[in-house]
């Protein structure tokens, strides 16, 4: 006899079982963080409620109508980049093709190289070391200095891969309004700032073309220090940055601070940078062997190296 027969679950049509097992995993979160900030109300959030998954261990028919299908509707938080590539690298690349939701908190990931060198790699990178990826969105929680959560977005736009939505989240505005300035432009980009989002729209047009309906967009807190603001359409705002009308290389944007985002009234409301990848055809999909970042880049430096062996070479460096 048919130990399940009693089952209420099971003589519900599958259509409806699917739907209630979409609906659990769509509202788990599983959390790989080694520490997440106590004061942060938003990430405090991020934890991953016991026993997550224990639907998948209820029984064999359970499981079986599941299967892998899990992996598309769940949220995956990593505290950072390691931590990430440590949990997904390893994984069988069909499986992590499946997966659609991660966020992952934008420090650099920080190798010792032989014998004893400290290189800093962005986001950018650390995503190239996990071909198939095919990400539905991305959230990325920024930290750090103003400049470098810009130049680590600026390079996730121009060259980023593996996600179709982006979402950066900035707990304050200076990322928008920092002054710099490069004396020597043979070893850096004179100009670190751009009015936005009009340069980054223009780059996703370039990369994905302006008929695939690619958009960037910046929402901005209507007030200080409201955590989460972004979210919700009644406490925030759209906002654009004004060049006057100047063309881009006009030589002294950016070069001084922007009081609307940068002054002490105005720098702590919250910023959230929403980047869609084009529409019709385009394939964002992170690919094996990949092009080679400009700059460094760990595919460049480890040719032919899994993470594992990667993480094992930079750790016997550092000791």
């Amino acid at each position: 006899m048919d130990s399940q027969y009693h089952s209420t679950l099971f003589h519900i049509p599958f259509e409806v079982r699917d739907a209630i097992y979409s609906s659990l995993f769509s509202s788990t979160i599983l959390s790989f963080a080694t520490s997440v900030p106590t004061d942060d109300a938003r990430l405090n959030k991020l934890q991953a409620p016991l026993h997550a998954t224990a639907l998948l261990r209820t029984c064999r028919r359970v499981n079986a109508e599941i299967s892998k299908s899990w992996l598309s509707h769940v949220l995956f938080y990593f505290d950072d980049p390691m931590s990430l590539l440590d949990k997904l690298s390893p994984i069988p690349l069909e499986e992590l093709s499946l997966i659609r939701y991660i966020s992952v908190r934008g420090d650099p990931l920080l190798l010792t190289y032989p014998p004893k060198i400290q290189v800093h790699h962005n986001l950018v990178g650390v995503l190239k070391l996990l071909p198939r990826l095919q990400l539905r969105q991305l959230t990325v929680l920024g930290s750090g200095s103003d400049k470098f959560q810009y130049r680590m977005l600026d390079e996730m736009i121009k060259h980023g891969n593996g996600w179709q939505e982006l979402r950066f989240i900035s707990h304050d505005s200076g990322m928008l309004g920092y002054a710099y300035y490069c004396l020597d432009p043979t070893l850096c980009d004179r100009y670190q700032r751009r009015p936005q989002p009009e340069h980054w729209q223009r780059v996703m047009e370039e990369r994905d073309g302006v008929h695939s309906y690619p958009s960037v967009s910046i929402y901005r807190g209507k007030r200080a220090g409201h955590r989460g603001a972004v979210f919700k359409p009644e406490t925030r705002e759209v906002m654009a940055q004004s060049h006057n009308g100047a063309p881009f290389s006009v030589d002294d944007y950016g070069t001084a601070e922007d009081p609307v985002f940068i002054s002490k009234s105005e720098r702590g409301k919250e910023l959230m940078v929403a980047v869609r990848r084009g529409q019709r055809g385009v394939d964002y999909e992170e690919k094996t062997n990949s092009p080679f970042l400009p700059g460094r880049d760990i595919q460049r430096d480890f040719p032919g190296k899994t993470w594992v062996e990667i993480r094992a070479a930079c750790t016997k460096a550092a000791y």
